[in-house]
């Protein structure tokens, strides 16, 4: 059952490796954001798509390949990346001397799995048949996704599914824009707005405000 608990794992894996370096950090600002040390990035730039999936939390299919050739440190076959925000609350505000630090872990899917053994398999020294490859994910898949039910149970399948609802984080809001409490009050000015006009169109509201 602890397979099928998503937090626990994630909560386990990420106090184990308290202390590690992560795979890579990301840091967000107002108009662009980094990755580790590197240039800058606009929020609707192509690459930002890696901002997709950190908010997913997958491994990034589309940069496995990069990850490779840099050398990321993977842990248990997961990434943990460590997100800095600079970004402040209200937009008014300048950016946030001390960022706001949080760490995720993206896991592996079967996309991923099958980019990874593909990889592995470009290099290779002896070369792979394709029957190779498939074994290798047979094994691959054998250590990591949760056992096959042969015996079909209602009541148990019942509980895996309450856990794993229980335990699956809900996905958090886009990387790409800050949720903040400047978004709430222009809400609220354009729901205000909304009604003065919706007021001004209804002709008995009119008629009772008209002074005698």
């Amino acid at each position: 059952m602890t397979l099928y608990n998503t937090s626990r794992f994630v909560d386990g894996l990420l106090k184990t490796h308290e202390s590690s370096p992560p795979s890579f950090t990301v840091r967000l600002y107002r108009e662009h954001w980094t990755l580790n040390n590197g240039s800058k990035f606009l929020y609707n730039n192509q690459i930002a798509s890696l901002l997709d999936d950190i908010r997913t939390r997958h491994i990034p299919v589309d940069f496995l390949e990069l990850f490779d050739a840099a050398k990321l440190p993977f842990y248990e076959g997961c990434l943990i990346v460590e997100l800095l925000d600079f970004r402040p609350t209200k937009t008014t505000e300048p950016e946030l001397e001390q960022p706001e630090r949080t760490r995720v872990v993206l896991t592996p899917n079967d996309e991923s799995r099958w980019s990874d053994i593909c990889l592995m398999k470009q290099k290779a020294v002896v070369p792979w048949t394709d029957g190779d490859a498939l074994e290798l994910e047979a094994r691959l898949l054998m250590t990591t996704v949760p056992p096959l039910c042969l015996e079909p149970d209602v009541h148990l399948t019942r509980i895996v599914n309450a856990t794993q609802r229980a335990t699956t984080p809900p996905a958090p809001p886009s990387l790409k824009r800050k949720a903040s409490v400047m978004d709430q009050e222009a809400e609220d000015v354009e729901k205000d707005r909304r009604s003065k006009i919706s007021q001004f169109m209804n002709p008995r509201i009119r008629a009772t405000s008209v002074p005698r």
